[in-house]
């Protein structure tokens, strides 16, 4: 167990946490929503049904995304909770209904309901009315709630501290993944990873600003024309790398160390935990980050100010690799995450390394996680290794130039139905 339990860290958090005058204790709540199902829904396309998704908040100061539910009036969300800490007791919760259409910069609003009372909910024998424009009734949702009242521990938390469950989302972008050329299925993933109690291990007040010191950081958020179009063109590249699409879309939940391994960091083709290097940052309640390398589109696909959408601020940012506890020649051993505050967009304070562990133990039990400050001679070391370990996988997996040289149409000529097998 790591040192920077909830009671052990209180004394730093007291600054956000709820005020406790004498002995009043604060009337604030636990929130357990479950998103269940909707009917009914209008058809938006001409063709088709809805792809339904919604986004729900609470007093505006925290929000959640559900997955996108294709093709269908009446669609089940299965595993959509929400676990949210340290709410006052008037609290409200708004749910928006959209339509999701990968086609559209936009897309059509179906309608919304409010629940006024979210700590005393009682839920309507036939769900919530989706009221839609002109007050239109557009179908009805299900979910279920169950409140209680804040204990000792998570009253210390910050007010809508978000405690789970820890969601994944994977985007695959095939456009992407012809620029960069990063394997033989020609796809770029980008990850999007929901984190546990991230302002207790990151308070809103230890945000990292931009570097102003840093020339390429001046040319995205200074003030002239440049970082205006900079900034335009990095949000529309977000959207395309980070945004929830229909077809290009995985999702999960991840509960400990054991499914990061194995959801997110192991390739399906070779099975095997691919060695590379990662950009990352930490926003307000993600872990977004990518593959970066020295090739000009992978580059440019995985820096920081992309991955933040753009933002002044950021919890925290760097990059990472994975490695065998034991050495590389202990390629299938058990490993580990070396993480570090290598930005230069936003230079984090490496004082707030420690933070960046115990934040990643806490949501991933069992995660071997070491911390280097970028220039810590340790990580160049392990960097150097790392290189030796990709040229190495290189020749042992299917790349895109053997790939185009076993279906040339010379090789294709050669064989027969018979004695042409294709892997």
């Amino acid at each position: 167990m790591f040192s920077h339990s909830i009671a052990a860290g209180l004394k730093n958090t007291l600054p956000e946490a709820t005020s406790i005058i004498g002995d009043q204790i604060p009337d604030t709540y636990d929130v357990i929503i479950k998103f269940h199902s909707a009917e009914k829904l209008p058809r938006t396309d001409l063709v088709g049904y809805t792809d339904p998704y919604f986004v729900a908040n609470i007093d505006h100061q925290i929000s959640f995304t559900s997955i996108i539910i294709p093709n269908t009036s009446v669609p089940v969300w299965d595993d959509e909770e929400w676990i949210v800490r340290n709410i006052p007791r008037n609290a409200k919760l708004t749910v928006k209904l959209y339509d999701k259409d990968d086609e559209k910069l936009t897309d059509d609003y179906i309608g919304r309901f409010v629940i006024d009372d979210l700590i005393n909910y009682t839920p309507p024998t036939k769900g919530h009315k989706i009221i839609g424009s002109f007050a239109r009734n557009n179908g009805r949702f299900h979910l279920s709630i169950q409140s209680m009242r804040s204990s000792e521990e998570t009253q210390q938390l910050p007010r809508y501290t978000f405690d789970g469950p820890c969601r994944f989302s994977r985007h695959n972008s095939l456009a992407i993944g012809r620029l960069t050329m990063l394997n033989a299925d020609c796809v770029y993933s980008t990850f999007k990873i929901s984190m546990r109690r991230l302002s207790f291990f990151f308070p809103p007040a230890q945000r990292q600003h931009w570097n102003t010191n840093y020339k390429l950081a001046r040319s995205i958020f200074g003030n002239c024309p440049l970082a205006l179009a900079s900034k335009s063109t990095i949000k529309i590249g977000h959207k395309v790398l980070y945004g929830s699409t229909i077809k290009h879309n995985e999702n999960g939940q991840l509960t400990n160390a054991d499914d990061l391994w194995k959801y997110i960091f192991t390739d399906k083709i070779t099975q095997r935990i691919k060695p590379c290097i990662y950009t990352y940052v930490i926003d307000d309640y993600t872990w977004r980050f990518s593959e970066t390398g020295v090739r000009f589109f992978t580059d440019m696909a995985s820096k920081h100010a992309l991955l933040a959408n753009g933002s002044e601020y950021v919890r925290y940012a760097g990059e990472f690799h994975l490695r065998p506890k034991y050495g590389w020649d202990q390629f299938d051993d058990e490993w580990e995450l070396v993480i570090d505050n290598g930005s230069g967009t936003y230079a984090p304070n490496p004082n707030l390394l420690t933070n960046l562990k115990e934040l990643l133990v806490f949501n991933f039990p069992g995660l071997n996680v070491l911390t280097y400050d970028f220039e810590n001679p340790l990580l160049k070391e392990s960097k150097e290794q790392l290189k030796l370990a990709i040229e190495k996988y290189k020749h042992i997996t299917p790349t895109i130039d053997r790939l185009i040289g076993r279906y040339s149409p010379e090789t294709l000529n050669e064989c027969d139905d018979e004695t042409c097998v294709h892997s």
